[in-house]
């Protein structure tokens, strides 16, 4: 419009775009040239603001202006501060014990050649035992000379005589997955998409998977439904099984899943009709991969059913060696409470060989009636609360701020407790409100410095359930057996990625362990190390002295025995005797 920005002041500038929004501009930002908002964001209030936005802010050889206008009067730059601050206590990320957010999870299925020969089942069907089905660009027309007529799909047809043929043509993408449904109902195979893309699909035949769906056989049951207004439920599952051969979802897991754990509990009413209740999945081979090669730390969660079909699903995930997040069980319980908790805990104590919780570390949020089963189901255990969950109780009780928020990170993640009743000093000092309140939480289930170390694991938060329950969140708002299916999928296709990208791994420890240790070489430079003795070390930085203890791996500051991770101190006496850090990481 031809707005000579430079020429005007701040008043006639801000009269200038009321006029434009037809409305006031409470509050006004810009953001810096070449910068994200996170860093950028700077506020427009006063004149000096305004001469410093035409400096940094504003481009003459641009054509747009880009203003920020919150009519709501939020403390924006206070929260960029707060989190800022959090990132700076926490590490570069919020979960940073948690290295498998969503963001960071690889959901792709295209599966890459692995080094080991994976051993498919035998196909003997005559269309999936055909080879090179894919055809070559520019010859799938022409045979002979004469261009080929490709078959067209007949979707009339009888649905148990439908197969598919090379070349055939669907009138949609639908079309094509119903028949290829039918297909595998009437074959017996278990088919199950590797791609399922707008464009392309990619159907397996594999011991686990299928593609009957709640739509599928909704769609073949019409007829009944039309003929039948009142059939029931019983009556409907009579005839899948029957005419269809499809049988009960639990025993078909243990047919497929042999020595896996599938309980289903009904309820029973006066005429003698039973109608789902809870049911409890725990599959044999992750079981087994959990007992053999996890850490004993295992997050449990609930999270609620978003479809028809109310409910909650909790679930137990554990951590795997690259401290990741590895699903271990679920169960699908009409609520949340203590009972349905200790039905859940009793179950999965049971499958992993845990007895009353010795040796165990349970990560949870504050649900009461989780809290009361863990203590009595687990007591042996260690169980400790997320410290995210108490933190946004802090913040429920008025105690806000960029202050509360740094020091309530730093006397949770505190190693020792000299250190922790320092930063709690400090935050009595700010409100001894605030300090009561955290003290109620019980500091022993979200402080470091009172962690047991033999799970080698110093994770503070539960965002590996938080993960996990992100993750499956559209599986969530379908039916339940479905839900099921596409939560046991995922997990499958997670474990056979995860064993690829491991075979890849050209080291000794994971890669996330490994970036740590890098992290650390990087800070170790501004420590100084003086030997005390045969594998004895003290290392120092100005006020700061610890005590190393290479042959027994341990600091004076903890971390090394809480996560099984030599620390920044411990690389410093490791690299004083020219030795490898990675032969001190816990296996």
């Amino acid at each position: 419009m031809g707005l000579d920005v430079r020429n005007m002041d701040f008043k006639k500038f801000k009269t200038y775009l009321q006029k434009l929004i037809n409305n006031r501009c409470r509050d006004m930002y810009y953001c810096l040239k070449n910068r994200s908002l996170v860093d950028g964001l700077r506020e427009l209030r006063y004149e000096d603001d305004y001469v410093r936005f035409l400096d940094d802010g504003f481009d003459d050889d641009d054509n747009q202006i880009s203003i920020y206008i919150d009519d709501h009067h939020e403390p924006l730059l206070d929260w960029i501060e707060e989190e800022k601050a959090e990132e700076w206590d926490s590490g570069t990320q919020t979960y940073e014990d948690d290295v498998d957010l969503v963001s960071s999870d690889d959901l792709s299925v295209d599966h890459e050649a692995d080094d080991e020969d994976i051993q498919w089942p035998e196909v003997v069907d005559p269309f999936l035992s055909q080879k090179n089905l894919i055809p070559q660009r520019g010859t799938e027309e022409e045979a002979g000379g004469k261009v080929k007529k490709h078959p067209i799909h007949d979707p009339n047809q009888k649905w148990d005589t439908m197969m598919p043929e090379f070349g055939m043509k669907f009138s949609d993408r639908d079309e094509l997955k119903h028949m290829l449904t039918n297909y595998a109902v009437s074959k017996g195979f278990s088919l199950w998409y590797e791609k399922n893309e707008v464009t392309a699909l990619l159907v397996r035949q594999q011991k686990l998977g299928c593609l009957v769906t709640y739509k599928w056989i909704g769609k073949m049951l019409i007829p009944d439904i039309l003929e039948r207004p009142k059939f029931s439920y019983w009556k409907m599952a009579k005839v899948v099984r029957k005419d269809y051969g499809i049988k009960n979802y639990g025993v078909e897991l243990l047919r497929v899943n042999p020595g896996s754990i599938v309980l289903i509990e009904t309820n029973h009413t006066p005429d003698a009709t039973q109608y789902f209740k809870r049911m409890y999945i725990c599959l044999k081979s992750i079981k087994d991969g959990w007992i053999e090669g996890c850490r004993r730390v295992i997050g449990v969660d609930g999270c609620f059913l978003k479809g028809v079909c109310r409910g909650e699903l909790l679930t137990a995930v554990g951590r795997d060696a690259n401290n990741q997040m590895y699903p271990l069980a679920w169960v699908v319980v009409p609520v949340e409470n203590k009972e349905t908790w200790m039905w859940f805990i009793d179950l999965l104590l049971e499958d992993i060989e845990m007895g009353d919780g010795r040796g165990l570390t349970i990560i949870s949020d504050q649900h009461k009636g989780l809290m009361e089963a863990v203590k009595e189901r687990a007591p042996s255990c260690e169980h400790r609360n997320c410290a995210r969950h108490i933190y946004a109780n802090f913040k429920k009780k008025g105690f806000t701020g960029v202050e509360f928020r740094r020091l309530f990170w730093r006397a949770t993640k505190a190693t020792t407790n000299s250190n922790f009743r320092s930063h709690m000093r400090e935050i009595r000092t700010m409100s001894t409100e605030a300090y009561e309140h955290l003290i109620e939480r019980d500091p022993n289930t979200w402080c470091r410095a009172f962690f047991e170390p033999q799970a080698s694991c110093d994770a503070v938060e539960n965002g590996i359930s938080e993960s996990f329950n992100a993750t499956i969140v559209e599986a969530r708002k379908k039916p339940i057996i479905t839900m099921l299916e596409e939560i046991r999928l995922y997990v499958m296709e997670r474990m056979y990625n995860q064993k690829i990208k491991g075979h890849k791994w050209d080291m000794e420890i994971c890669p996330s362990i490994r970036k740590r240790i890098e992290k650390m070489k990087e800070e170790q430079r501004y420590w100084d190390v003086i030997p005390s003795g045969e594998e004895e070390y003290e290392v120092k930085l100005a006020h700061e002295v610890y005590a190393v203890h290479l042959e027994s791996k341990t600091c004076g500051c903890r971390a090394w025995k809480l996560s099984g991770i030599p620390c920044v101190h411990d690389i410093v006496a490791i690299l004083c005797m020219n030795g490898n850090a990675k032969d001190y990481v816990a296996i």
